[in-house]
Parts: C-alpha cells; sequence; structure tokens
C-alpha cells in the first residue's frame, strides 16, 4: 500500500543502485516520491522507475561520497532536478574487511582498509547530512501534517551490512 506521506516529495537514495538503497528507491516510487538515484555507477534502476512511473518519477546522479565537493554538487543537482530536497536516505557504504577470502579480525586488518571503511561509512555519511541540512534549512517548511507539524526535511542513516560478524 503507497505511503501518502511520500506523494511529490523529493528523496535523494544514496547507494541507490543496489541492496536496501534500491529497494527504498523502488518503495518510494510506488508511493509518488520522485527519486534521485545517487551511487558510483547506476544498475538501471532509475529507468526501472520511469518505465513504471513515468520520466519525472526518478533520475540518477553519479556521486562518489567520499568527495565533498561531489555531495556538494550532488545536492545541489537534485534541488535542481526537484525544485527542493524533502529526503534524503544514506545508504551509501562499504564492508571493505570482506572483500578478501575471509573477513579480518581487527588485529589482521590492513590500516587502508579500515580508512577506506571510515572514509565512506561515517565521513561520507557525514558530509551527505551537512549539504542536505544546508539545503533542508534554506528552504521553506512543508506544509503541516495531521499533528501540526511543519518540517524541512528529513535525514535518514541506516546500513545493510551489519549482518556480517566476524568470529575470534
Amino acid at each position: 500500500m503507497p505511503d501518502e506521506r511520500l506523494k511529490d516529495r523529493i528523496a535523494i537514495i544514496t547507494g541507490g543502485s543496489s541492496g536496501l538503497g534500491k529497494a527504498t528507491a523502488i518503495k518510494f516510487a510506488n508511493s509518488g516520491a520522485r527519486v534521485i538515484i545517487v551511487d558510483l555507477q547506476s544498475s538501471g534502476v532509475e529507468e526501472q522507475i520511469k518505465q513504471q512511473h513515468g520520466e519525472a518519477a526518478a533520475t540518477f546522479v553519479s556521486c562518489d561520497i567520499t568527495h565533498e565537493t561531489a555531495i556538494e554538487a550532488m545536492v545541489k543537482e537534485a534541488v535542481q532536478w526537484g525544485g527542493r530536497l524533502d529526503i534524503i536516505c544514506n545508504y551509501a557504504g562499504v564492508c571493505l574487511e570482506g572483500t578478501l577470502a575471509a573477513m579480518h579480525r581487527v588485529d589482521s586488518m590492513e590500516t587502508e582498509i579500515f580508512d577506506r571503511t571510515l572514509t565512506v561509512n561515517v565521513r561520507g555519511t557525514w558530509l551527505c547530512c551537512k549539504y542536505a541540512l544546508k539545503q533542508m534549512l534554506a528552504q521553506e517548511p512543508l506544509e503541516a501534517n495531521a499533528r501540526g507539524e511543519r518540517a524541512r526535511g528529513w535525514i535518514v542513516n541506516a546500513a545493510s551490512v551489519t549482518g556480517y560478524v566476524d568470529r575470534f
């Protein structure tokens, strides 16, 4: 059943080409939101959404969330496309410690893997929040909901790799 609260909302979904991000983008579009799929490469989910809901329902923006200027440009491009920013779902992330044959324990993990993981998962998410919040604070609040609350936007941070557990 569509969620009426999402109708006509403009939503950025980082990590939107696969997994949790892709599922969220599809769910949001099915509920009437216009979605900006953000990832390094497109998986075609935006085309799938456009076929079902029309050309204005989705777009794709390539962005490496480890680069601050790229994030700032991505938010500006999203606002140009949608007119405002109502929601950002920060789902882009990596699980580099699991990219080799086996998960690494802390004592055997390379420092570069640790640094890259933090850069993407922590710093990248923080930067996405920073630039989304700047935009949200600069725009007019949405119309009041049933409880009389007026919001400028919503930020959702989540991860789907937490199911990986290393045994020691």
